[in-house]
């Protein structure tokens, strides 16, 4: 059974891939960032404190606390956003099939045949599969968009070609 896929890399997919990414290859380092991100936001919180009254200070404070909250709130639709930005055109679009031994992406630009043992991880969101290829490499498949089978079916086939489990990461 051949499995096909179009998948349009819009601002929505790029925020999966960089969610996914973020979750499974990226998770140390992702988790250490974040340790980071709060013991600053502490230490301005209590520079805050300090230096009350003093208004230009306050104000940098508090500017640099949101930003680091809304940048860790929206850390992966930024990464989506610079990805989209550094992407070749013509890759806006791909259609993919797989077959047992490998799986072809063709987009306008280009066409690469991927081998499944080259997938570092497999994810799941509420609409796309993620294959990680890399820390800085992702592809994503449209689940609405799967032509040739059911997702259980895909699912069970993606598992046992890549000898990968698939993560639940939600979103």
């Amino acid at each position: 059974m051949e499995f096909t896929c179009h998948t349009k890399y819009d601002q929505q997919a790029l925020t999966a891939m960089a969610r996914a990414v973020r979750k499974t290859v990226r998770a140390k380092r992702s988790r250490m960032v974040r340790i980071w991100a709060r013991i600053i936001i502490a230490l301005l919180a209590v520079s805050l404190w300090i230096s009350w009254g003093n208004v230009w200070q306050m104000a940098a404070d508090c500017i640099v606390i949101a930003a680091l909250l809304v940048i860790g709130w929206k850390e992966d639709a930024i990464n989506g956003y610079f990805a989209k930005r550094k992407a070749l055109p013509g890759t806006d679009a791909a259609d993919t099939a797989f077959y047992p031994d490998h799986f072809l992406v063709k987009t306008a630009a280009a066409e690469s045949k991927w081998q499944y043992d080259k997938i570092l991880a497999l994810a799941e969101t509420g609409a796309y599969l993620v294959f990680i290829m890399g820390k800085n490499h992702a592809l994503a498949f449209e689940k609405a968009a799967l032509v040739g089978g059911s997702l259980p079916e895909f699912r069970r086939f993606l598992e046992e070609q890549s000898g990968q489990n698939i993560q639940n990461i939600g979103g």
